[in-house]
Formats: structure tokens, C-alpha cells, sequence
């Protein structure tokens, strides 16, 4: 069964307490309210198909009897989410985030346009960074360990700011400039020589 979201945050629940879909709905969205890293709220549906696969691959199973709509982790389980959020913790994220695919082609579009959605970005970055502080401050009391992604959370949105106001600056100053484009008759080609 592939790993997803909806699949921890499923197995997350059920380690918990047995839940039926509609109880795993209403948790999952009181927690994402309360969240400042605007955490998935599944719909009662998404988590009713997601118990049946759950079922299927026998780790979950009815509570109290085998048909029931109120789902229990099962020890095979425990021991997959375990497993699932180790390996998913020690193994390097593959994916290519949209944000570093257009960074790659940042040179695609004019300066004054890259300057101005930078600026925008590090605004976005700013205003999220302190939704992010001020949730975790005001939070209650809960043991750090159970919130320790909001931590992971900031210092990543801080790194993107810091990286995107040094980028800002290197524009400002003339350290990152952008190349004389020619058009020709083999398509665009860049002067590096100007820049």
C-alpha cells in the first residue's frame, strides 16, 4: 500500500483511539484548524475509503467486532506506520518542489518581474514564519514532541526567506544580473560576456 498523506494521518488517528470515518473526519479537522501549517482535513468519505484499504491490507479492523464502521489499528498495523514514518524520516524528500522548478527558469522572465515575485514571496514568507511563531506560543500546552513539525516548519520558511532576500539583494546590487538575449535565427541566445 502506497505511503500517502491521508495514509499516515489515518494510521496516526487510529493510534490514538478506534475511530470511525466520520470521528477521524471531525479529529483531522479540529486539528487543522488549530494548526498554523494549514494541515489536511479530509472528508468522511476520503477516510472511509481509506479504512477499507486499511482493512484490507489487515491493518486496521473492526472495534469490538469484525464488521464495525469503527476502525482499531491492528499490531501489523503499528508496526507498518512505525515503519512507514521511520523510513520516510531517514530518506531524503525526491520531490522537486514547484517553488525550485521556477527558480530554475527565473531567468526566463524580465528582471523587474522576478524582483517584484521575489518580493512578493518574501512577504508571504514573512507573514507565514510569524503565523507559525505565533501558533506555537499561544499554543497550549502540549509536549513539544507532538508539535516538533511546527518547529521543522519555521526554521524551512526562514531558510526560503533567507535565501530569497540574499537573491533580492545580489539583484539590487548587480552581483546577479541577467545576460543580453539575441534573438537569431537558431532562437534566443544569451551575451554572457554582459553579465
Amino acid at each position: 500500500m502506497e505511503t500517502t498523506p491521508l495514509t499516515l494521518l489515518t494510521l496516526a488517528l487510529l493510534l490514538e483511539r478506534p475511530m470511525s470515518a466520520t470521528d477521524l473526519a471531525a479529529t483531522a479537522g479540529e486539528r487543522a484548524g488549530a494548526s498554523p501549517l494549514g494541515a489536511p482535513s479530509p472528508s468522511a468519505a476520503e477516510f472511509a475509503e481509506m479504512t477499507t484499504a486499511l482493512r484490507h491490507a489487515h491493518l486496521t479492523c473492526g472495534h469490538g467486532r469484525p464488521e464495525s464502521d469503527v476502525h482499531a489499528l491492528t499490531e501489523r498495523g503499528r508496526a507498518a506506520f512505525a515503519r512507514r514514518v521511520a523510513t520516510l524520516l531517514a530518506t531524503a524528500d525526491d520531490e522537486h518542489p514547484a517553488f525550485l522548478t521556477a527558480v530554475g527558469y527565473l531567468g526566463a522572465i524580465d528582471r523587474d518581474s522576478a524582483v517584484s515575485a521575489l518580493r512578493e514571496r518574501a512577504t508571504r514568507l514573512r507573514e507565514r514564519a510569524a503565523h507559525i511563531e505565533a501558533a506555537s506560543a499561544g499554543g497550549a500546552r502540549i509536549p513539544r514532541l507532538f508539535v516538533i513539525e511546527n518547529e521543522y516548519a519555521l526554521r524551512m520558511c526562514r531558510a526560503e526567506l533567507g535565501w530569497v532576500e540574499e537573491t533580492l539583494e545580489e539583484i539590487r546590487t548587480g552581483s546577479l544580473t541577467w545576460p543580453r538575449v539575441e534573438e537569431t535565427e537558431n532562437g534566443r541566445q544569451w551575451d554572457t560576456e554582459a553579465s
